[in-house]
């Protein structure tokens, strides 16, 4: 195992994660039929390699006109935590229990779906560009059945970390960089982190060791990552090794800017279909079953924090 020093900033001489597989994207269909890029959910990663995150998708950059962009219409949840993050654009949300309310550029909405939600999405984008992550996480199976809740952290709440000379900038969902920590802690310890860098800046950001899993998906620019400089490019997908405490990173000449997910592994049994995620089988029949009988919903959900939240 290799150490690395920081260059601009970073957490210093401490152990350095290494690059264990690289691949692109997938590219498909969701919601009313708009594209993504999907990153972790599909084929080329098993959802013990990317314990505790299901799925990561990336909703464009595209521009629709008007009433073009539908979103996601009426679906289920029950089992995981759901997080959108608009970087650009603007839609609205709405629950089966009534609750409402829009997102802006810069917003992020951090939902529990526990013991189950209805929930319509991504309504009502005014037209323009179009931008933003969607990301589930896997809840402990003693989490699974706690009341459903989310909050929104607006864009100008959002803790924001900048290095010493500006050329490195965090956004920070979830963990910590340097000394800027979130506003949410998931019980489960995780960091969901979008770093940018300008052209040539370097950064090494250090991860607690007992986050085994570290994944990387690069939105914008180009870039290297580890003492080996591995390269990446838009739409690359880099899984780190399990063991080390540090991911750095140098920019290209064109700048750098990725999503970074951490987290430690609940090792527990996945049992998925569609918008549910349980540990059995029989649990998610359980789900299909009281979505089917109008009994998904137990709990109103609330704009507040959730259990699941530290």
């Amino acid at each position: 195992m290799s150490r690395v020093e920081s260059k601009s900033g970073g957490q210093g001489n401490v152990e350095e994660r290494t690059v264990v597989k690289t691949f692109k994207a997938v590219t498909r269909k969701e919601g009313a039929g708009f594209t993504i890029h999907r990153p972790i959910g599909d084929s080329e990663m098993s959802t013990a390699t990317t314990d505790p995150f299901l799925m990561l998708d990336e909703l464009g950059p595209v521009t629709y006109g008007k009433g073009e962009f539908e979103g996601a219409p009426w679906h289920p949840h029950r089992g995981i935590d759901t997080v959108m993050y608009l970087k650009e654009g603007q839609g609205d949300h709405q629950d089966s229990t009534g609750n409402k309310g829009s997102l802006y550029a810069g917003d992020c909405q951090w939902m529990t779906a526990g013991s189950g939600i209805i929930h319509d999405e991504g309504r009502n984008h005014p037209g323009g560009k179009l931008h933003g992550f969607q990301m589930w996480i896997n809840l402990p199976k003693k989490h699974k059945w706690i009341d459903p809740a989310y909050r929104t952290i607006r864009s100008k709440e959002k803790p924001h970390y900048t290095n010493k000379d500006g050329s490195v900038q965090a956004n920070i969902i979830a963990g910590t960089v340097g000394d800027v920590k979130a506003k949410i802690q998931p019980v489960v310890p995780i960091q969901y982190i979008e770093f940018m860098l300008e052209a040539n800046a370097s950064y090494t950001h250090n991860i607690p060791k007992e986050m085994e899993t570290c994944i990387v998906y690069v939105y914008e620019g180009e870039g290297t990552f580890t003492s080996k400089e591995v390269k990446a490019e838009r739409t690359s997908t880099l899984l780190f090794s399990e063991d080390g405490g540090a991911v750095s990173f140098t920019a290209g000449d064109k700048g750098l800017k990725f999503m970074l997910l951490a987290g430690k592994k609940l090792k527990e049994p996945v049992a998925w279909h569609g918008p549910f995620v349980m540990n059995t089988q029989e649990e998610i029949m359980e789900c299909i079953r009281d979505y089917q009988n109008g009994k998904l919903v137990r709990a109103k959900p609330k704009e507040l924090l959730a259990k699941s939240w530290k």
